[in-house]
């Protein structure tokens, strides 16, 4: 029998739930919502690394915790809010080592300062696969918090890094070829250290330009067709930002540069959709803010148009199960 892929899974988990009263945020968005006031949403995420989908080798565990935060941390910056609490709950495999758990307690708290979140609690208990799910709470205004269906015709859609660094970095670890290791750091790097961008995120949505956003933890094309398809859009791209390294490590293995950015994950950079008007002032407050298309009033989908060819961008990218 066919396995269920994970996003046929999470629509029939929602399809139970959906209709609720009082629930702010469309499922399908990062974050979810708890009304506190009609100024005030208390913000919740929840994410889950699991040891063997989500450590690639070369990866320490203290980097693995590290990571877990990030990926929490980076769904709060995707909707400009940063989260004032994380929770984490731990399935740890037996026999316990105490440098296992020491290490994951200072990855944790390695990237509690680093994004200004206090660690309150949580739950430890016995599993078979090493398991770190971290909650995150925050508080915020809802008429700043920027959600996935604001996109609208004539918006730019920019992004804040280049791409394709952490499929190239993922490619080399587990193929564990010294001679890249040594000559391609930089991706190996984004891989094991990644960063949430939420200093970017916070300012972009007090600007008050971005009409929507998400992260590219599932990859670049994906969070552009979920921007898409929740603000029933369609997107024209004219340029894929690739960091150069992808292209000389595509070059080299003979591999397709755009594909490794388009596809890849985890990378953790936000997708943006900005007015025109505000795209100028909102680049002078991020500097790393790249115009990559337009959003067009036209039926769903993602298009690219590179070196005179239109073609449409597969809605691809990283995804359990599958």
């Amino acid at each position: 029998m066919k396995s269920l892929s994970e996003t046929q899974i999470i629509r029939i988990l929602t399809n139970q739930f959906s209709g609720q009263p009082g629930i702010p945020l469309d499922f399908g968005d990062d974050v979810s919502a708890i009304p506190f006031s009609s100024k005030t949403w208390i913000i919740v995420k929840t994410d889950m690394l699991v040891g063997s989908t989500d450590i690639p080798p070369g990866m320490t565990i203290e980097e693995a915790a590290r990571k877990s935060v990030v990926a929490t941390v980076s769904d709060f910056a995707a909707k400009g809010v940063r989260p004032q609490a994380l929770m984490v709950s731990l399935g740890l495999p037996a026999p316990v080592k105490k440098k296992t758990v020491q290490d994951i307690a200072r990855g944790l708290r390695q990237a509690a300062r680093e994004y200004r979140c206090k660690m309150i609690g949580g739950d430890t208990n016995q599993a078979d696969d090493l398991i770190i799910d971290i909650a995150g709470i925050g508080i915020a205004n809802p008429k700043t918090l920027v959600r996935r269906n604001g996109a609208r015709p004539g918006d730019i859609i920019a992004v804040t890094g280049l791409f394709g660094k952490t499929s190239a970095g993922l490619g080399i670890l587990t193929s564990r070829r010294e001679k890249d290791l040594a000559k391609y750091p930089s991706l190996v790097r984004a891989v094991r250290r990644p960063r949430a961008r939420l200093a970017e995120g916070i300012i972009l949505a007090k600007s008050s330009g971005a009409t929507s956003s998400i992260d590219s933890s599932d990859g670049l094309a994906w969070s552009l067709h979920q921007i898409a398809r929740s603000s029933k859009v369609g997107i024209n791209l004219h340029t894929i930002p690739i960091a150069s390294d992808v292209q000389r490590f595509a070059k080299e293995h003979r591999l397709s540069a755009l594909d490794l950015a388009l596809y890849g994950g985890e990378e953790y950079e936000l997708v943006v959709t900005i007015r025109p008007e505000k795209f100028h002032h909102s680049k002078k407050r991020v500097p790393s803010l790249t115009r990559i298309g337009i959003v067009e009033k036209q039926s769903f989908g993602v298009w690219a148009h590179l070196a005179g060819k239109r073609t449409q961008v597969k809605e691809r990218g990283w995804e359990h199960f599958s």
